[in-house]
């Protein structure tokens, strides 16, 4: 304990804490300045320059005491024990001042106000040891009785206050009151913890036969008995310290406790396994320690109120005696082992347990990466095989992880633990509910999510006036054009209201600019990452303020939103289209024509990755039709193999009565995954004997089928069937439209069902929703042959509307070619899109490039957003939230509440591991 006199220790203690305490409390400043008041910003300078005044005095404390080799002192801990103190007072007292009530939760990390004291708190109890060894003079004779009775006394001193004395204390003013209450309860708890861990402290050093006697009861009920009472009361009053229920809890804290207990042998080999298990288990005694540590001021008012303070007070008591038994254990192995191999051994075992929980955790990451690489950004191409017993587990944990508490109540995370797997298998971000439960049906065919539909309060708020103007530009012979709208809110009823609308872009049209009226004032839209915009907008729609928001949902259809409408209010918005021939587009039945048509001389495309083909050029190809043949999804999910002889029925009947040709069909057996063979002789038998289990994955199928027929380009096109009893239980999460271009004579699939019956579906909108429940094949589809039908490269819909084309299937840009307002580089982009949608998992890493490119030419992508916000610190969270998103796996989600201090905290326990390690090893050697 005498080390802990080292200056070194204030690095780690003092040092680090605060300036990772400085950093949290700048970036929230930097978020939150703009709209904080003068009395406000006065009172975060004058506690940042306090605190930053106590930093470097304390630095310069740590130097001097280096170089003149002196220990710390105690007049020094006094000093820091009161500073130290008063500063957490008087900044309680105005914390309600520093961070107004009116600064919105979602622009702040998650319990702001428990930094200051968490990240202090390692200063007071430092102070405290430090206190208690300066002032127990080891010469004498000390008797730990008389220290632990002086500890009690106080708590019933202060129950004796509370009964008597106070009820008599009313000719004070309350304020006076309270404040002096306050400080009284602080003295107190200094005194108690004081005498605490003196009586501890005196125990530890074993000297008498006697205080051996003591010291084995005091080991047996800190060591033992309280950390399991305090596992098992936790865990009655529903976690409030947090989700300690694992069983490994209570396995390490028994075997943690029973190696504190055992008795000392002089046997070499007995002291180094002794030595071994408790290296090991003291990273577990640490991270109580460091848990419980802003619980010690509270501890008093536990004893008195609840009769749990000393459980509370057990994670003190065991880092003393732990640290001590370690000690003592050394000391003897020292003169048996090298010091070089016991602290090789030393190091090895304490980092042992913090490298099981990041090896188990990394396997989680590895495990949930697959998992949404399957799911969200596929190859189609490949293969995938994912272990279930392990996702499943995954699952439980990404679940349980993903509930945020507040306040003191943490009873669904582990403290630090809970954050260091969200930084490290999450990247700070989180699954949604929805995806959550895409994957469990997907794998374990569990209940289908059910979103429930967003509640628009848009009734009677319409577009009032809209106009429009165009301009075009010779350089790259493009149209840019206005659309500017002025909306309405004709409803009476006293709810904010909102527009909502979708509009329908044409292929070769782009959004690259938007404004919104906020009072009289014009601002202009913010192209952000699509995420980040989403998820600001939901933030600030839900304190009525003034967002508006454009982006993409599947396909070429944007969603329009625009947010407040007071009764009877207009407000004015505008959306800028880049184009390349004229275009209609429709607003809420509202059709504009937007540029005229140019008569120009056919030049060379400066992209030959990526072409569009206007309306004018499609009339001049050559209309064919394809051989269309059958591809049948079967549906082989959990619970279907007794439907078996229906599917076998009802695919032979319909072949039957159909006059296509089934030398070319296909079948694809799906699940959780999908084995796709040709359709042949035997095929009943190989159905017979698939592993029928997981959920139907009928999105996944479908996308294959639709990936493999536009990348392997022929005369053929498949006609999809899906077989099943009841299409509802697909999972399917959004539309086909992005596949659009691979589906180009018809967008619809057929479902055929057990009775017989065949019903068609749109792949573009609503695919689980039938059009007509008893139909037949449409197998006379015309297409387009680009360029030529002797040579084709791509089959393009027969429609009068204009194409884009990849003519590669592997390409990159020049982001050096992207430039802002050029309708070229909206065509590279789209390209790249459209080449992304095919190859998902190149999408994956290409997604900060694409993102980047966006923001370069002010072109909004299926990756972008562009939004309007009302102040700058809405502006600095959403740069904040973008940047948190980007820096993630593209298919993870956004919290709820922003999350910067996840990583840091778990790593101020690391460096607390460490730098105890590492001076320990100066002290010995």
């Amino acid at each position: 304990m005498k080390n802990l006199l080292n200056p070194k220790w204030l690095i780690l203690i003092h040092v680090i804490p605060v300036a990772l305490l400085f950093c949290i409390y700048y970036g929230e400043f930097h978020t939150i300045k703009s709209i904080l008041k003068e009395d406000t910003l006065e009172l975060w300078y004058n506690f940042g320059i306090t605190l930053f005044i106590l930093f470097i005095g304390n630095i310069t404390y740590i130097l001097f005491c280096i170089v003149k080799k002196n220990k710390v002192s105690v007049y020094y801990a006094f000093l820091a024990l009161t500073i130290y103190s008063s500063y957490l007072y008087i900044y309680s007292n105005y914390s309600h001042k520093i961070i107004p009530r009116s600064i919105p939760s979602w622009m702040l990390s998650r319990n702001t106000d428990l930094y200051i004291g968490t990240f202090l708190m390692p200063t007071l109890a430092y102070a405290l040891f430090v206190i208690v060894i300066s002032l127990t003079n080891l010469e004498k004779k000390h008797k730990a009785w008389k220290s632990f009775l002086l500890s009690l006394s106080v708590p019933l001193i202060a129950y004796i206050f509370a009964q008597i004395i106070l009820p008599f204390w009313k000719p004070v003013s309350y304020n006076f009151k309270q404040h002096v209450l306050i400080i009284l309860a602080v003295i107190a708890v200094i005194i108690f913890l004081f005498f605490l861990i003196r009586s501890i402290y005196i125990l530890s050093l074993n000297k008498g036969k006697n205080l051996k006697n003591l010291y084995l009861i005091s080991k047996f009920a800190f060591a033992l008995i309280c950390p399991l009472t305090g596992l098992g009361l936790n865990q009655g009053l529903g976690n409030v310290f947090g989700d300690f229920t694992s069983l490994w809890f209570y396995i390490i804290a028994l075997l943690n406790g029973t190696l504190m207990c055992l008795s000392f042998f002089e046997g070499k080999r007995y002291r180094l396994l002794l030595y071994i298990g408790k290296c090991i288990t003291f990273s577990f005694t640490c991270y109580f320690f460091i848990v419980f540590l802003p619980f010690l001021p509270i501890s008093v008012i536990a004893i008195l109120a609840f009769g749990i303070g000393l459980l509370m007070l057990s994670p003190l008591a065991l880092f003393i005696i732990h640290i001590q038994e370690l000690t003592r254990d050394y000391s003897f192995l020292k003169h048996h082992i090298t010091k070089t191999k016991l602290i090789t051994i030393t190091i090895l075992g304490f980092i042992a347990i913090p490298a099981i929980i990041t090896l188990s955790f990394k396997n989680d990451k590895t495990v949930l990466h697959e998992t949404l690489d399957y799911v969200y950004t596929p190859d189609y191409s490949k293969d995938y095989n994912i272990n279930k017993k392990s996702l499943e587990k995954t699952m439980e944990i990404v679940s349980k992880n993903r509930s945020r508490s507040s306040g003191f109540s943490m009873n669904r995370q582990i403290p630090y633990i809970t954050p260091y797997f969200n930084w490290l298998v999450l990247d700070n971000l989180m699954l949604s509910n929805s995806k959550i439960k895409t994957i469990k049906n997907i794998f374990f065919k569990s209940e289908p999510f059910k979103i429930r539909p967003e509640r628009l309060r848009n009734k009677d708020v319409e577009i009032s006036n809209i106009c429009s103007n165009s301009t075009y530009n010779p350089k790259d012979k493009s149209w840019t054009s206005w659309i500017d709208i002025e909306i309405t809110n004709s409803n009476q009823n006293n709810f904010t209201s909102e527009y909502a609308t979708t509009i329908d872009l044409p292929d070769g049209c782009w959004i690259n600019d938007y404004y919104l009226y906020v009072g009289d004032r014009k601002e202009m839209g913010i192209l952000a990452e699509k995420k980040s915009a989403m998820w600001i907008f939901s933030q600030i729609r839900n304190i009525n303020k003034d967002p508006g928001l454009l982006h993409y949902l599947t396909g070429n259809k944007i969603s329009f939103r625009v947010f407040p409408f007071a009764k009877n209010e207009i407000r004015k918005t505008g959306i800028q289209f880049i184009h390349k021939d004229p275009v209609t587009i429709n607003i809420d039945n509202h059709k504009l024509v937007l540029g005229e048509a140019k008569v120009e001389p056919k030049t060379t495309p400066d992209n030959k990755h990526v072409l569009y083909i206007s309306a004018k050029e499609k009339e001049k190809l050559q209309k064919i039709q394809r051989t269309p043949y059958y591809h049948f999804i079967i549906d082989t999910s959990k619970d279907k193999d007794s439907l078996t002889h229906n599917y076998i029925k009802t695919i032979n009947n319909f072949l039957t009565n159909s006059k296509l040709n089934i030398k070319n069909a296909k079948l694809s057996y799906t699940n959780s995954f999908t084995s796709t063979r040709n359709f042949t002789s035997g095929w009943e038998n190989e159905l017979k004997v698939q592993h029928f289990q997981g959920g139907f994955f009928l999105e996944r199928a479908i996308k294959k089928i639709l990936f493999n027929s536009y990348t392997n380009t022929s005369n053929n096109y498949p006609i999809i069937v899906v077989v099943t009893d009841n299409i509802l239980d697909a999972i399917i999460s959004k539309n086909f439209a992005d596949f659009k271009f691979a589906y180009p004579e018809s967008n619809l699939f057929y479902h055929l069902n057990t009775l017989g019956y065949l019903a068609s579906h749109n792949l573009d909108k609503t695919p689980k929703q039938f059009i007509n429940n008893k139909t037949t094949v449409l197998l006379k589809n015309e297409v387009l042959a680009w360029p030529n039908t002797n040579n084709v490269k791509a089959y393009l819909p027969n429609n009068n509307k204009p194409s884009i084309i990849l003519n590669s299937f592997s390409f990159e840009i020049n982001p050096n070619l992207i430039q802002p307002l050029n309708w070229s580089s909206g065509l590279k982009m789209q390209g790249k899109w459209l080449l992304d949608v095919l190859y998902p998992k190149q999408a994956e890493n290409n997604w900060n490039n694409n993102v980047k490119m966006s923001f370069d030419s002010g072109i909004m992508t299926p990756l972008t957003s562009y939004i309007v916000v009302e102040t700058e610190a809405q502006k600095e969270t959403l740069l904040k939230k973008q940047k948190e998103a980007l820096s993630g796996k593209k298919s993870l989600d956004l919290n709820e509440q922003t999350q910067r201090m996840s990583e840091p905290g778990f790593l101020l326990v690391l460096i607390l591991f460490g730098c105890f390690l590492f001076f320990r090893k100066k002290k010995l050697t």
